[in-house]
């Protein structure tokens, strides 16, 4: 059987051989690539060995003969930039021959009954061919001696081919016979499942007659009985059928709740993503000093030097001394303008961040101090995480 492979270029090729092959041949294929020299290797117990150099305008195919049995681990390369096919032949069909032990090749072939049946007999011989036979052998008796008496040879001979011929006659026919034994021999297996009882009956009751009648009819009451079994059989069959088609249509009803369901809270943790997103937008942040320290995340107490201004840069509040203001991120206890824009800071850091009404004190605002729909500036300071 045909065996092939195609290599590109600079890539491995590994297998651990499961079927017997040969390597006839690898051929360089000259449509592609350049006019380098294209080296064939193969990895076998961690050796690289080189099996052929390939060029395009010189040497582009080479005559292999390698063989390679079953657990060889074995890896293919190719150099350059060039494809390379390796063709051969598979080996599963015999055993390679061991030329110390004078071994020859043992061909495995597949026999059924009549084939080997049939080897045994020897095959039919025409009257014709063995006359050629006859004629020959007496043309080299002629030469051997003159003595001999050609008409009493051919006699012979013509005698031996009649026996030949007849034995050969008794052999197709004693296959014939065979041959149509093993045909109801078959079909007898065939109707050995439905009469298994009737042949146990018969068998126990050769001895009495009456036990042979009684077991006649209790044959037929069976036979007569075998098609309502089929029948019920089939009935179970279809209710078993039709109750495991309930439960699949349950099962895939529930998975498509779950889906459902899944879907859902996909779709709100989107809206509520896209709500913070928004929310982020309408903060307006300014990084002056990128901190070294610690990172300001949601949920960490925080301290914080601060400075804050109106739109018209009023100021009307700070804290630059001390531990600073101290509060936990993200929990509510500051306006949601900080909450939302200290997040990430590091330690050290300064940023400007400019919140909207909506995001700081809204339409009230906090008088005296801040009236209402007031948009404020603040400069930040982050001054430790805990």
């Amino acid at each position: 059987m045909f065996w092939g492979l195609i290599m590109e270029p600079k890539k491995r090729y590994s297998q651990t051989v499961e079927i017997p092959f040969h390597l006839s041949m690898a051929t360089l294929d000259v449509t592609t690539g350049n006019d380098e020299i294209v080296q064939v290797i193969i990895s076998y117990n961690d050796t690289n060995y080189i099996l052929c150099n390939l060029k395009k305008d010189s040497l582009w195919q080479v005559a292999l003969d390698l063989h390679f049995e079953k657990g060889n681990k074995i890896t293919f390369t190719c150099s350059g930039e060039s494809y390379v096919h390796l063709t051969g032949y598979l080996n599963h069909e015999f055993v390679l021959s061991d030329p110390e032990k004078g071994e020859e090749n043992n061909f495995s072939q597949v026999i059924n009954k009549q084939s080997k049946r049939k080897a045994t007999h020897s095959p039919k011989v025409t009257l014709k061919a063995k006359r050629m036979k006859c004629e020959v052998e007496s043309s080299d008796v002629e030469l051997q001696s003159d003595d001999t008496d050609e008409d009493s040879e051919y006699v012979n001979e013509s005698e031996e081919d009649e026996e030949e011929e007849e034995e050969a006659e008794e052999d197709e026919e004693e296959e014939e016979e065979e041959e149509a034994e093993e045909e109801e021999e078959d079909k007898n297996y065939e109707d050995d499942d439905d009469n298994d009882n009737e042949f146990c009956l018969n068998v126990e009751s050769t001895d009495d007659f009456e036990s042979k009648e009684e077991t006649e009819e209790d044959d037929t009451e069976e036979k007569e009985n075998k098609p309502m079994k089929r029948n019920k059989k089939n009935k179970q069959i279809q209710q078993r059928n039709k109750k495991q088609d309930e439960i699949t249509c349950e099962e895939e009803d529930e998975q498509k709740k779950q889906s459902k369901k899944q879907q859902k809270k996909k779709l709100k943790e989107q809206s509520v993503q896209k709500k913070e997103i928004k929310k982020m937008k309408t903060i307006k942040i300014k990084d002056i000093k990128l901190g070294t320290g610690a990172v300001a995340k949601s949920g960490k107490l925080v301290s914080v030097y601060y400075v804050g201004r109106l739109k018209n840069g009023k100021k009307f509040d700070e804290k630059k001394q001390g531990n600073g203001f101290k509060f936990k991120l993200g929990k509510g206890q500051v306006i949601k303008g900080w909450d939302l824009g200290i997040v990430g800071m590091k330690v050290g850091g300064k940023r400007q961040i400019t919140i909207p009404p909506s995001m700081a004190y809204g339409a009230k605002g906090f008088p005296p101090l801040i009236p209402g729909n007031s948009t404020l500036d603040f400069d930040i300071e982050l001054r430790n995480v805990y």
